[in-house]
């Protein structure tokens, strides 16, 4: 028979009805390694043993993230937990396993999902759904199954409220997403679209209480929803709406000839901004800024050096980042400039995705668990005004066009700060007992 799921925590009673719900739309959001792809998984696989001849699928957003999950993952891949005994024959160069009574389970990839209209399919999972490109749904994956009248198990993180993960949880939830309770999770099904049905549950049903006390210190408090409860968090509104009072101080004066100072940088001509930082342990203390328009980098380190007294020596910059990442003004000219004058400087190939970086300094904000972690003094009026100014578009990207109204510089110099110092974890560590859910 196919692998037990891995002793954590018993399965609970909505994931066994879950497994059971024969809706051929279930959406399942869940939070992160609660079992809700474990699951999904297992049914495809029990009903391509409970009939022959059928033709069923597993997916991601991308190819590559589909092998690492279905193919060759500990508790989710087909190369693990199905028995030899029962495949009849297999491909690992396209990824499909033929099982004793010819029913075959494909994995593939959704970033073409055009690619998958060509033949019959009688169901099949597809994983975090909040990633796959808008329109999809509806233009490539649904027809799939209109001629076989087959199921799609949908599951995921949810990812804002701007794409087509959030639209079908409604419509499987009736209209509205029902509260989550600890422990219960959450049902619900459609009046008015009855082949749908929509499942929730909590991480910490399932993960041990030392791990979320773990995650409550790494995230804030709306992304810890989002990751680990499955809320879908409207990201509409403050990019960094997690900043507030407690993070202004006093002025007070700092001796950068006594400390290692670290400054953000980014490399706009008007303005170019930086902050500057002192970073004790795991809190950023910023004690200073520096916005100057119509300038350059030439300008920028006579500026630090000669008006802020900084001494190369003892300062650590970090910039946005050189390459094709989104919206850097970097240069390779820029970089070495900085480095002639003797600056440590400290950037990634490409700069973090945008969310990642809003992820990590909300974070520093407030904590889930209520721990303020980013101090700015007050007198720094340019980066506290883009904190409370900056805003976001529905898909949760930057608003860009604020940029000429002055805003977004200076707070992305704070974020590739904080982005690289203390990046987002995408991946929990330290789970004890199961291995990798999904």
């Amino acid at each position: 028979m196919i692998n037990a799921i891995p002793p954590v925590y018993p399965i609970t009673e909505i994931q066994k009805r879950f497994y059971l719900d024969d809706h051929r739309f279930p959406v399942c959001s869940a939070g992160r390694r609660s079992r809700k792809t474990l699951i999904g998984g297992r049914k495809v696989i029990y009903k391509a043993l409970k009939k022959s001849n059928q033709q069923l699928f597993m997916g991601a957003p991308t190819l590559s993230q589909s092998k690492g999950i279905f193919w060759n993952g500990q508790y989710s891949g087909l190369q693990r937990i199905l028995p030899r005994a029962l495949i009849k024959a297999e491909s690992h160069s396209d990824l499909w396993v033929r099982l004793l009574n010819n029913s075959e389970i494909h994995v593939i990839g959704l970033d073409k999902p055009q690619r998958h209209e060509g033949q019959p399919w009688h169901g099949g999972l597809i994983t975090e759904m909040g990633d796959v490109k808008k329109g999809a749904w509806e233009a490539n994956i649904r027809p799939l199954v209109a001629d076989t009248l087959g199921f799609i198990i949908l599951d995921g993180v949810p990812e804002g409220r701007a794409n087509d993960y959030y639209k079908l949880a409604l419509r499987a939830a009736g209209g509205a997403i029902p509260t989550t309770v600890p422990g219960k999770g959450v049902y619900a099904e459609s009046p008015d679209f009855p082949d749908w049905a929509f499942f929730s549950w909590f991480s910490a049903d399932v993960l041990t209480p030392e791990e979320i006390i773990s995650v409550k210190q790494e995230y804030d408090e709306r992304t810890y929803r989002q990751e680990f409860e499955g809320s879908f968090e409207g990201e509409e509104g403050r990019a960094y709406y997690a900043f507030g009072l407690p993070n202004i101080s006093m002025d007070a004066p700092v001796n950068v000839a006594a400390i290692q100072v670290h400054v953000g940088m980014d490399f706009n001509i008007d303005p170019m901004t930086a902050v500057l930082c002192e970073v004790e342990g795991d809190t950023v203390r910023q004690f200073d800024e520096v916005y100057m328009r119509h300038s350059n980098t030439y300008e920028m380190v006579k500026h630090l050096i000669e008006v802020k007294g900084l001494n190369p020596a003892r300062c650590t910059i970090y910039p946005d980042s050189t390459g094709g990442a989104e919206s850097s003004n970097a240069t390779e000219s820029d970089l070495r400039i900085l480095k002639n004058a003797g600056f440590k400087v400290k950037a990634h190939s490409t700069n973090p995705r945008q969310r990642d970086r809003l992820i990590a300094v909300n974070t520093r904000c407030r904590s889930m668990d209520g721990v303020i972690r980013l101090f700015i003094q007050r007198h720094c009026a340019k980066t506290i005004n883009d904190l409370n100014m900056v805003q976001v578009l529905p898909d949760g990207r930057i608003d860009k066009t604020q940029s000429d109204t002055m805003l977004t510089h200076i707070s992305d110099g704070l974020g590739y700060l904080i982005a690289y110092l203390f990046p987002v974890k995408r991946k929990i560590n330290n789970i004890v007992q199961q291995g990798e859910f999904y």
